[in-house]
């Protein structure tokens, strides 16, 4: 089994539909299970936005119940564009699991996020881009080290040679990727070199260790699609990202969908429905406190939606939000069933009453302007098509 640790759902459930194209079995739940499912689990210890003292306990405890559940390889997923607290939570992750170093790599080619010299890379780039190694060492008790690219590419005996000789230094090794051959070549060279390592890393590393994974493994059994209500789609979007306003504003100039923002009057039901936040003030991130109040706002008015109209489709946007309604349902696991775009699930779960539902989890940074419309058409498509692994 996979042991998959988040700091927020959605990064979760984007790591767990990587490792479902690879041909895994992925299973995200929000709280640790009484049994270890088949492949791949993936958790949140839903700590991005808290301190670091308290995002390293979160994590602590989770792995301490997890690690209960049976025998298995371990992944700390962290964050594409390194928001949160890594350095805390790889060091709580060593310290609990007796694990003696870390290989660190954030990138996700697949949704423009890179790193080159140390520095984070993404699409369009940043006007400072934050250098990983010193974010790290700021986070983190241990000594941090660093592999260049060249490293990376100059072949699995040479990379697996420079990790050997950066363990005497360090207890945290910093890779560069820009591609997923790059980070093919981190996980052969971590074979030979780190096989005691955790890997560390976005649903890009992920990817190339489910690979791998899934080579050795018998083929998953396909899950039954559970037929969720026949009312319309619902997408509730919480992230203020840049990227998550264009896609809103092209979902309703393309498709006219009925959007509810809250403090204006709730609109009749059609095809689907979108519930989003305002977009937040130029320069202003919605983290902390803030974020879970609305997050809360937005799950309070989702489940009004909910109880009047279950909907067909249920996609949620944006980890705080995610977590919310999720919990609100009481869903406890989700299952993926499909990867509609790189990192972008289609899951089915359950309630304690039986309802079930389908549901895209989506980060809110992930995708281009029309990945909203791309995720309906693809999660209806693949409710019609069951079989396929992942909708092209």
């Amino acid at each position: 089994m996979l042991l998959i640790l988040a700091d927020d759902l959605t990064g979760a459930a984007d790591t767990a539909a990587r490792c479902f194209a690879a041909g895994l079995a992925a299973t995200v739940a929000l709280q640790p299970p009484d049994e270890a499912p088949e492949g791949v689990l993936a958790c949140t210890s839903d700590s991005r936005h808290r301190s670091p003292e308290r995002a390293a306990t979160l994590v602590r405890h989770l792995a301490i119940r997890l690690r209960r559940l049976a025998p298995g390889r371990w992944y700390k997923k962290i964050d594409s564009t390194l928001r949160g607290n890594p350095g805390a939570e790889i060091d709580a992750l060593l310290d609990t699991l007796n694990l003696p170093w870390a290989l660190v790599c954030p990138s996700f080619p697949a949704q423009g996020r890179g790193l080159r010299d140390g520095f984070l890379i993404v699409d369009p780039p940043l006007a400072v881009p934050p250098y990983l190694p010193s974010l790290l060492a700021e986070q983190s008790r241990s000594a941090v080290a660093a592999l260049s690219l060249d490293d990376v590419r100059a072949g699995t005996l040479h990379l697996a040679a420079r990790i050997a000789g950066s363990r005497r230094t360090s207890r945290i090794l910093v890779l560069d990727a820009l591609t997923d051959d790059d980070l093919a070549a981190i996980c052969d060279a971590a074979d030979l070199a780190a096989p005691d390592a955790l890997l560390c890393g976005s649903a890009g590393l992920a990817s190339a260790l489910a690979q791998r994974l899934a080579a050795a493994l018998p083929a998953r059994r396909a899950h039954a699609m559970i037929n969720p209500s026949d009312g319309p789609a619902l997408l509730v979007i919480g992230s203020g990202s840049h990227a998550a306003q264009r896609q809103i504003a092209t979902l309703r100039r393309e498709r006219g969908i009925a959007c509810f923002v809250p403090g204006e009057p709730v609109p009749s039901t059609g095809a689907a429905t979108l519930l989003h936040l305002p977009a937040p003030p130029s320069g202003v991130r919605l983290d902390g406190a803030v974020a879970r109040r609305c997050a809360a706002l937005l799950a309070t008015i989702a489940l009004e939606q909910i109880a009047a109209e279950p909907p067909g489709l249920l996609v949620l946007s944006g980890g705080d939000t995610a977590m919310a309604v999720a919990h609100r349902l009481h869903l406890r696991r989700l299952e993926v069933v499909y990867e509609l775009l790189p990192g972008i699930p289609l899951c089915m779960a359950t309630n304690e009453t039986g309802q079930a539902y389908a549901v895209v989890l989506k980060p809110g940074g992930f995708g281009d302007d029309h990945a909203l419309i791309d995720v309906l058409d693809r999660a209806y498509a693949a409710m019609a098509r069951p079989g396929d692994r992942t909708v092209h």
